[in-house]
């Protein structure tokens, strides 16, 4: 695989959000995605021209536990990552060839694992603001290396404490997880979802300039604030903020920005304030 493929390849996982690995058609991997190397702590040096069914990794990337949750330093590769998901290049299932393993980097990878890329979550199993802080460092990166916009967002629920005081906050936490399960579910499988704080939902929108943004962040005030929690029969008031990241812009700058068209949402009628 030459230069050229190699680096279209990263463009394509850093766009998606996805860890990549190909396998030829004897089963050796022929590329090993950047995105793969974090979560693994296994380079493409070490990987590529290795038998995928004879790939051992290091096994406290197999679990949250650690290594001592198998009893031994290395496992292979399949159950290492679970969640790859094989695709074959050609629909000829009698002639194997090439296939392409796609790992989607989300917070259902692993559970409660702060140390865990990709899957830094609450209590809740929600991805938390750790792992969106460590989320924008690397979309950054991207954007940098490979001019690729991206854009943060944030939902504030702007009657989230008259939910708890009703529900009290294990049930609010409830409603919480069924409020995030709503978003990842119309956000692209490139982008992500997580918890902020209580009452603010973050999401980092992949490939998304300020035009697609403003629709995103319609379409989630639309979603969000026709959300009812039945027990108490009250609907989601929402506000949403969005704001297109800056090239060699600090993550935390961005998380400012953020936040402050949040704070100019909560004023408008309208409820939604997109900044370039």
């Amino acid at each position: 695989m030459d230069a050229v493929e190699t680096d279209l390849l990263a463009v394509i996982a850093a766009g998606t959000g996805c860890g990549l690995v190909i396998l030829d058609e004897d089963g050796l991997v022929e590329y090993w995605s950047p995105q793969l190397e974090e979560v693994s702590g296994v380079t493409a040096d070490q990987i590529v021209g290795q038998p995928w069914s004879e790939l051992v990794l290091p096994c406290g990337f197999a679990g949250p536990e650690g290594p001592d949750s198998c009893g031994l330093d290395f496992v292979d590769a399949a159950t290492a990552l679970p969640g790859i998901a094989f695709y074959p290049v050609t629909d000829n299932q009698d002639q194997p060839g090439r296939r392409v393993g796609v790992l989607r980097l989300t917070s259902q990878f692993t559970k409660n694992s702060e140390d865990f890329p990709f899957a830094v979550e609450n209590a809740s199993g929600i991805p938390s603001q750790r792992a969106m802080f460590e989320l924008l460092q690397r979309q950054l990166a991207y954007q940098k290396r490979y001019q690729t916009p991206f854009s943060l967002l944030f939902l504030r629920m702007k009657n989230f404490h008259t939910f708890v005081e009703v529900l009290g906050v294990e049930n609010w936490e409830i409603t919480s997880r069924a409020v995030y399960d709503q978003l990842s579910a119309i956000v692209r499988m490139a982008d992500s979802v997580g918890l902020y704080d209580g009452a603010t939902f973050w999401m980092v929108l992949a490939n998304s300039a300020l035009d697609g943004t403003q629709v995103v962040a319609e379409k989630v005030k639309r979603l969000a604030g026709s959300m009812k929690v039945e027990s108490i029969d009250v609907f989601l008031s929402v506000a949403v903020g969005a704001v297109v990241a800056h090239e060699d812009e600090k993550s935390e700058d961005l998380v400012q920005r953020g936040l402050d068209e949040i704070e100019k949402a909560l004023k408008l009628s309208s409820g939604i304030s997109v900044e370039s």
